[in-house]
């Protein structure tokens, strides 16, 4: 692999990646070469900086302001986890440039004059300028030789990333044919199917299992809490942002009276069982959050499309506790049916050891990337691997679970796409699948590079 990259490494033309390179030194900074600052991370030699690391995250935070606009509230930022993608982002830079730099790989004069040349924002009638370049450096308090350096920097990692990606795509247009009869071609399984109802019959559970999980779940036996929930909406046109509401919200602890103040129109829906507020309000997922709030207590706005709601908990009626007959029954039950469950998993595992194959169950011929199976419901995003089965590979090695049942699959018969289809559709997908193999070998060329490579991370400091 190093072999391969010296011998590109300096003749690899800079003009390629110009195109994938964005300008955004206002948000980014210059943090790596900021000193006095806290560190927070180690990767190798280099030491990264609080600021270093904020400046990253502000700029993912900043790209994420723009693509989810309003919509974006706590639980997406916490779903797009930007903390650990700033950290990941700055453990890449400086692991692909000491990589860069084993390698012999360099940006030069030429390649930067012209990199810098290129940009809009230094041009005056279409031409570089240097007092312009120099105005718009003082404007954003960076001096020439660090913003210059950290250029440089970026357009090495770009060029590195440019020439790993080359490096691992390497298809002939017999691979890309096989890919594209995987993808685009069908295929029929046969199955054999263990339905856990089938074997309660061959499970036992004796009586104090079952009295000593209800002692341990004694407080859990009980009926629906009822909420008395208010509600307010806040959108564009609303006297106030959301986020402001809250605060405010937080120190009168008073829906109604905000809502009056604010010109804010305020529901009250009286009392509800718990099933019921969760099933009116599915779309917010008030599940999630509900039990955390106690009685008074205000949430945090929940937003969905271009409006918030914020919630008050105006009373908690507790569930009372469910008759301990009645308890240990629903307790036997769910024993059964779980330990009946861990049966038929298990009985499936065995005969896929044996590979019994012996069934007459057919899907039929579906497509090699479809979510569902006819007549038996959705693969699970694991388990999408049993239609990439082949005659090579015919069982599938583990028990699929579709509704609530374990399934054994193996490989029947395929289909294969039609040469018409697929000389109409070559150019397209070769430049598709080579992207993304690009990609993939990308990804997988880093996480051993990060394996390697000695990194701490303080996240306390941070």
């Amino acid at each position: 692999m190093l072999k391969f990259m010296r011998k590109y490494a300096t003749g690899y033309m800079v003009k390629a990646i110009f195109g994938l390179i964005i300008i955004v030194f206002i948000f980014w900074g210059v943090g790596s070469f900021r000193g006095g600052d806290k560190t927070v991370a180690r990767i190798g030699s280099h030491e990264v900086s609080l600021i270093e690391y904020q400046e990253e995250y502000n700029r993912l935070l900043n790209t994420a302001r723009m693509l989810y606009k309003d919509r974006l509230d706590e639980n997406i930022l916490r779903e797009l986890k930007l903390k650990e993608k700033a950290m990941d982002a700055i453990i890449d830079r400086y692991i692909l440039l000491e990589k860069a730099k084993e390698v012999g790989m360099t940006i030069s004069d030429k390649e930067f004059t012209e990199y810098l040349h290129n940009i809009e924002m230094f041009k005056r009638d279409g031409q570089f300028n240097k007092r312009m370049y120099e105005e718009v450096l003082k404007r954003n308090g960076m001096d020439s030789k660090q913003f210059e350096q950290t250029e440089k920097n970026e357009l090495l990692n770009a060029k590195m990333i440019s020439l790993i990606k080359d490096t691992g795509a390497r298809l002939s247009d017999r691979d890309i044919w096989v890919l594209y009869s995987k993808e685009r071609g069908k295929i029929s399984l046969g199955y054999v199917e263990y339905d856990p109802a089938s074997f309660r019959n061959k499970v036992t559970i004796d009586d104090q299992g079952v009295l000593n999980t209800y002692e341990k779940e004694k407080g859990a036996h009980k009926g629906e809490n009822v909420y008395r929930l208010k509600y307010l909406t806040i959108d564009a046109k609303s006297p106030v942002k959301d986020d402001v509401a809250y605060v405010e919200l937080l120190k009168l602890k008073d829906l109604e009276a905000y809502g009056k103040e604010n010109r804010l129109p305020v529901v009250d829906f009286g009392p509800m069982a718990e099933s019921e507020v969760v099933k009116k309000f599915k779309s917010l997922k008030i599940e999630e959050w509900l039990k955390g709030l106690k009685k008074g207590e205000i949430s945090l706005p929940v937003r969905s499309d271009s409006k918030s709601f914020i919630f008050q908990v105006v009373d908690v009626i507790e569930g009372k506790p469910v008759d301990k007959t009645l308890a240990l029954k629903e307790i036997r039950e769910r024993m059964i049916t779980e330990k009946a469950r861990d049966v038929a998993r298990k009985a499936c595992e065995e005969a896929i050891d044996k590979k019994s194959t012996d069934s007459k169950n057919d899907t039929g011929f579906i497509s090699r990337n479809s979510a569902n199976i006819p007549k038996l419901g959705t693969i699970s995003k694991e388990d999408t691997g049993i239609l990439a089965l082949s005659k090579d590979n015919r069982i599938y090695r583990k028990p699929v679970d579709i509704g609530g049942k374990y399934y054994l699959f193996y490989y029947r018969d395929e289909s294969l796409p039609a040469k018409e289809q697929w000389e109409k559709e070559k150019e397209a997908y070769k430049r598709y699948v080579v992207t993304r193999e690009k990609n993939d070998f990308l990804k997988s060329f880093m996480e051993i590079l990060r394996k390697k490579e000695k990194i701490k991370i303080d996240w306390q400091a941070i």
